[in-house]
């Protein structure tokens, strides 16, 4: 009995934490989106190409496109228990601070005031603007 117990209690972790990634992944897509996008028609190529500091650069353009940072989502009910997705945005500390913009994401279940669990998610990544790619 205990067996199954804990089976069933890993069943509905493994499925929280599928709920949790495909939700990452759906705001990661709307993310990539908007980068594929920003500056797209900017001829020859974007004037933030020629930025002389990071906070002039296509990363921070990028930044301000998506929203800012950081960014809350939710709740979002997972398994019966409401989660919320943060997102947080940087290109100052990405590996090239004038056009990678680094995300970093948590999911972490929304309890009550003060207790603060760990996340069942975390994803960091990197995302360029395909105007990037047309800069000289």
């Amino acid at each position: 009995m205990q067996a199954i117990m804990i089976a069933v209690l890993l069943k509905a972790r493994a499925e929280q934490y599928d709920a949790a990634t495909t939700w990452i992944q759906e705001d990661l897509e709307l993310v990539k989106g908007r980068a594929s996008n920003y500056e797209r028609n900017a001829y020859p190529y974007s004037s933030q190409c020629n930025a002389t500091s990071a906070a002039d650069g296509l990363a921070a353009g990028l930044l301000t496109d998506i929203g800012g940072t950081p960014k809350t989502d939710g709740p979002r009910y997972l398994g019966g228990t409401p989660f919320i997705l943060n997102r947080i945005a940087n290109y100052a500390n990405s590996s090239d601070p004038f056009k990678l913009l680094k995300l970093d994401y948590t999911v972490t279940a929304q309890l009550g005031s003060g207790v603060n669990p760990p996340p069942i998610v975390t994803l960091s990544t990197e995302v360029i603007a395909d105007a990037a790619i047309k800069c000289p």
